[in-house]
């Protein structure tokens, strides 16, 4: 059996794929796992480095288990929304996690949910890359002032079936909980990031316990990169939104992805219409476009969207998107922002 990555995350017409319930119980143990090591008395202090405050819990039974870590540290001068966007998408996870060979979405559910798969490159070349399917969803609070991304191994022998990972010398990974937690801390954000994976498989026990001093070690490199690069453009929803909220936003976000091979700074918004609306994209025009942003609208599957139009807000550093009611309900479109 091989793996079958889609290539939309969507569902028919561009819709949303409804979850499934196994996904949801896995999430809601992993939030709960997530709650309980917030107050767990467990955690040993390790040395801060770099201005992160590192922590573990080792296990006690199984001494070659993977410990349990957090980092965490102050992101200066960034919103929840602005930090998010600079760790979520591929193409920008890559500046700040160099294990990451691949990410795929598989399947949306949701303005704030996904199937997601990804490998992570091999640390020596007698051991094999990792790969995980898993299942992640962002919950915003009331005041869009703190956020929660968290993500947990799933099952999809459909598409992603284990063995399709031997086939390609890959084992599969077992992730119990990946739990980033951004808050609003003045005009900053404290980032803590909690994980615990089961690497699986033959690994020697130096190279695991390498591994795990490194990864908690994700929210300083995090915090650099959005120093150095900014961040890539969100979707303004009615969750993510401190002001203004907007009531809805029916338009189907598919995807995104970023390219930055080249210092292109590429961003691409996949989008299907869902009736005539005006949403909004937030930029970064201080780092990412500090010289501002050319927008255009185009199809990939060679629809017409000439109708649809896109323009830029400069002094709220927005791109707003106006889908009028002659574009058909499933109508496919993507949204592109390139440097000027």
């Amino acid at each position: 059996m091989s793996l079958e990555i889609p290539a939309s995350p969507a569902g028919p017409k561009g819709t949303y794929f409804e979850r499934p319930s196994d996904y949801s119980t896995a999430l809601d143990s992993a939030r709960s796992l997530l709650k309980e090591l917030e107050t767990s008395s467990e955690w040993e202090e390790m040395p801060a480095r770099e201005e992160v405050e590192l922590s573990k819990i080792v296990d006690t039974v199984d001494a070659a288990a993977m410990p349990i870590t957090r980092g965490s540290t102050l992101v200066e001068n960034a919103t929840p929304q602005q930090v998010l966007a600079a760790l979520q998408l591929p193409g920008i996870r890559k500046k700040w996690d160099p294990r990451l060979d691949e990410g795929h979405a598989v399947r949306r559910f949701s303005q704030t949910s996904y199937e997601v798969y990804s490998v992570m490159k091999s640390p020596s070349y007698f051991i094999w890359a990792r790969d995980i399917v898993a299942c992640q969803e962002t919950w915003w609070g009331e005041k869009a002032e703190d956020a929660l991304l968290v993500q947990v191994s799933v099952t999809d022998d459909e598409r992603l079936p284990e063995a399709g990972s031997y086939q390609k010398s890959r084992t599969r990974a077992t992730v119990d909980l990946s739990g980033w937690k951004l808050e609003k801390s003045g005009n900053d954000t404290k980032i803590t990031y909690v994980v615990k994976v089961a690497l699986n498989g033959s690994i020697p026990t130096a190279v695991a316990q390498t591994l795990a001093l490194e990864t908690p070690m994700c929210v300083g490199r995090v915090r650099d990169v959005y120093y150095q690069n900014g961040h890539v453009p969100y979707d303004v929803t009615p969750a993510n939104s401190p002001e203004s909220k907007p009531e809805t936003m029916k338009t189907v976000s598919v995807t995104q992805t970023f390219e930055d091979d080249d210092d292109e700074k590429r961003w691409t918004g996949y989008y299907a219409a869902q009736g005539a609306e005006t949403f909004a994209i937030a930029y970064d025009g201080e780092r990412m476009y500090a010289s501002g942003v050319n927008v255009s609208v185009a199809s990939a599957e060679d629809n017409d969207v000439s109708a649809i139009e896109a323009s830029v807000d400069e002094a709220n550093k927005v791109i707003k998107v106006k889908v009028p009611d002659s574009i058909a309900q499933g109508t496919t479109f993507e949204i592109v922002t390139v440097p000027q």
